[in-house]
């Protein structure tokens, strides 16, 4: 008999941190972090703070982090992920990333889909994501959207992990 996978999605970034928490193949929590505060070092200390507290809050086992493209990434950003991979280390936990292009491709084999597109077909598969999908429809700003990459993040870390069981 396998154990069960606690696996954790992280849609990384300096102002705000998507997270998805999966207990085997359900959705068990979801939502998006403000990282607050002044000065570029104290806001990556505080976003790696708040996802060690995710992490033992929920007893991640896998995190499966947005691998970030290069020329929408900073210096920052970078090394927001490096030291999440750093504390993934530290607490023994495995690391896995995917770039959008991963999800997309994962989500929708078939054709070329953006952003928008992928948080309903995300949405389509966890309806209980509806509320959120609604909201960021009518939002200006796209706020949520780190939510739902991060659970994509989680469900196509799952799908690589219960295929080479």
């Amino acid at each position: 008999m396998h154990k069960t996978i606690n696996v954790m999605g992280i849609s990384p970034g300096t102002r705000y941190i998507g997270f998805a928490v999966f207990y085997g193949s359900d959705l068990m929590d979801w939502g998006i972090k403000n990282i607050e505060g002044k000065g570029s070092k104290r806001k990556i200390v505080k976003a790696v703070s708040v996802i060690s507290d995710l992490i033992g809050q929920y007893g991640t086992d896998v995190l499966s982090i947005k691998k970030l493209h290069p020329s929408r990434s900073s210096p920052n950003l970078d090394m927001l992920v490096c030291r999440i991979k750093g504390l993934s280390e530290m607490e023994g936990l495995r690391v896995f990333q995917y770039s959008i292009g991963e999800l997309e491709g994962f989500f929708c084999p078939n054709r070329r889909i953006n952003r928008r597109d992928l948080i309903e077909i995300v949405a389509e598969r966890y309806p209980i994501l509806f509320y959120e999908l609604d909201r960021e429809r009518t939002s200006i700003n796209p706020y949520h959207i780190r939510m739902f990459e991060a659970v994509a993040l989680g469900s196509i870390c799952l799908n690589h992990l219960y295929r080479k069981r």
